[in-house]
């Protein structure tokens, strides 16, 4: 009766113990970020609603926006057609990640903020100043 109840015991802890390691390992970026751009239905489920962002206005003065679920429509931040007028830079830090994404003389200027939540990347909000 010792060796089952200890059996059972080692076998509890070894779960409780694989469950933590899965519950605190964090989503890897580059792994999301291509999800992100490939599956629509993966994009809107990874993106805070409602999504608060800050554009340019007709004056180029930085104004604050919001956007619904039912309004937004869904990013390709990784299309390899536009490398030919466009930059882009990708930072990771332990829980942001920024894409900055700048023209080739053509004005373009954005920022794709992301941010780790329950170790899942999400898009927080995006400052386009573009001109």
């Amino acid at each position: 009766m010792k060796k089952y109840f200890f059996i059972v015991f080692v076998m509890s802890l070894n779960a409780i113990i694989y469950a933590q390691n899965t519950k605190s390992a964090s989503e890897d970026f580059n792994a999301f970020f291509k999800k992100f751009n490939a599956d629509q239905k993966f994009q809107i489920s990874r993106v805070v609603f409602p999504l608060k962002y800050k554009m340019n206005n007709d004056d180029f003065e930085l104004t604050d926006y919001t956007m619904t679920k039912e309004k937004y429509k869904a990013l390709n931040l990784n299309n390899k057609a536009d490398e030919k007028y466009l930059k882009r830079t990708i930072s990771v830090k332990k829980n942001k990640a920024i894409l900055q994404q700048r023209g080739l003389d053509n004005g373009i200027y954005v920022d794709y903020i992301f941010e780790l939540k329950d170790n899942k990347w999400f898009l927080k909000t995006w400052v386009d100043e573009s001109t």
